[in-house]
């Protein structure tokens, strides 16, 4: 728990004046009790700065992190700072300016706060964006529906809460751009694009123009990007990109960057990619067009998780038996030859009833002949889709603590944080994406 601490600022003041006077009661003044700069620790933390004046004052702050209260007045006065906790990856300032109201007086005191060290107890407040790319303002499914949205990460937040396992984190939408500004609608980032479908593998990464879509990425070190749009392959529901770390912090199945390298230096928007065909589609999850499982499966990807089942690492080719997610406690089971299996089952239509959805639950290890129930968000088809497992939550607790591109806190060790310049680096990244 972050602890909640109140600074007051009992420091030898310091007075600025214009212009000479022998009586100040008589001159315009304004004065702030303190020092010119400030270190805080990266807690919740409120301060009170003392204003001496005889006139007419603004306080204002150039971080959204920091709150003011009140921000003007007339004399004498006490402004409360309200510094929420820096749960983000680096050291943050902002500048305190204390004006007149004519602005012929001013002041500024500079505040730096600390980033926070990660340990067992923290709880990460991931932010996410989600980029609406429509073509067509008035279609719904392009254009989603305002407030719909942020429906869907509610309904993740509740699938991930009661997955079997504690995973210290919950989705957020995020409250402003990344100027600072407040976002009218939380989370949401619209742009009308002139392409009716977008093929997403090339979205992603894999095409001639790799980064022509990421123009629309906010810096992946403070959002989840998630992005919806219709895509060239309707068959597809979502992509994801799989997550870095920095060496040394080696996580088996996950590529080493070399440094904490700059955001811009991505050579594709680092996302989750949702095909808008499906955004309303949710009616249980164990379906398999329900847009939530979709979501909470290409998340459970972007957080560092591989499939439930058997997929060979270098070709993806399903019709293997291989336990290749990198979680003793996940059983696995042949794909392929339950895709047969399931299409069996389907009628012409593509449906198939109850007793057959009991059937298409079920699976096979592989491994041992074991029949099992198929729970694990990051399985797919017919699933109950509700579950993690605690290796799972390992593996995203680690990702969490140290790759980058992911918001939230770090643990970071000074050879990672990318000593050398751009001009003597070289493209590190390996596209690594998963359905």
């Amino acid at each position: 728990m972050v602890m909640h601490r109140k600074y007051q600022l009992l420091i030898a003041t310091l007075l600025l004046f214009v212009g000479v006077a022998c009586n100040r009661n008589e001159e315009p003044y304004l004065a702030i009790e303190g020092t010119g700069s400030l270190i805080l620790s990266s807690s919740d933390t409120t301060m009170v700065i003392r204003v001496e004046s005889n006139v007419d004052w603004t306080i204002s702050s150039s971080a959204t992190w920091c709150k003011l209260q009140p921000s003007n007045g007339s004399g004498n006065a006490e402004v409360q700072v309200m510094i929420s906790a820096n749960d983000e990856q680096y050291t943050r300032s902002t500048t305190l300016t204390l004006s007149s109201s004519d602005a012929s007086l001013s002041q500024q005191i500079s505040l730096a706060q600390q980033c926070l060290t990660p340990d067992a107890a923290t709880r990460y407040r991931l932010p996410v964006v989600f980029h609406v790319l429509y073509k067509s303002e008035s279609n719904k499914k392009q254009n989603v529906v305002e407030g719909h949205l942020a429906s869907l990460i509610e309904e993740v937040n509740r699938l991930y809460a009661n997955c079997g396992v504690d995973l210290g984190m919950e989705f957020v939408m995020a409250t402003h751009d990344p100027e600072g500004n407040l976002l009218e609608e939380p989370g949401v980032d619209r742009h009308k694009i002139s392409e009716v479908t977008i093929n997403s593998s090339f979205f992603m990464g894999y095409g001639r123009e790799p980064k022509k879509y990421c123009q629309y990425m906010w810096d992946p070190n403070r959002y989840i990007n998630i992005f919806t749009y219709a895509f060239e392959d309707s068959g597809i529901l979502g992509i994801s990109h799989f997550p870095y770390v920095i060496k040394p912090h080696a996580l088996e199945g996950t590529t080493e960057l070399e440094y904490d390298a700059d955001w811009s230096e991505l050579p594709w928007p680092q996302c989750v990619s949702i095909n808008n065909e499906y955004i309303y589609s949710h009616e249980a999850y164990y379906t398999m067009t329900d847009v939530v499982n979709t979501l909470a499966h290409e998340l459970g990807h972007f957080l560092g998780l591989r499939h439930a089942f058997s997929e060979d690492p270098e070709t993806y080719d399903r019709n293997v038996c291989i336990d290749s997610d990198f979680c003793t406690d996940t059983p696995t089971y042949n794909k392929s030859a339950y895709d047969i299996f399931m299409q069996a089952c389907m009628t012409s239509g593509g449906r198939v009833d109850d007793e057959e959805k009991e059937m298409l639950l079920m699976r096979e290890d592989c491994e041992t002949g074991a029949e099992y129930r198929s729970t694990n968000i990051m399985d797919y088809a017919y699933t109950e889709g509700n579950r993690f497992t605690p290796q799972q939550a390992s593996r995203i607790r680690y990702v969490l603590e140290h790759s980058p591109y992911i918001p939230g806190p770090k643990v970071r060790l000074p050879e990672q944080q990318g000593a050398a310049t751009k001009s003597t680096r070289t493209n590190q990244y390996v596209l690594t994406t998963f359905e």
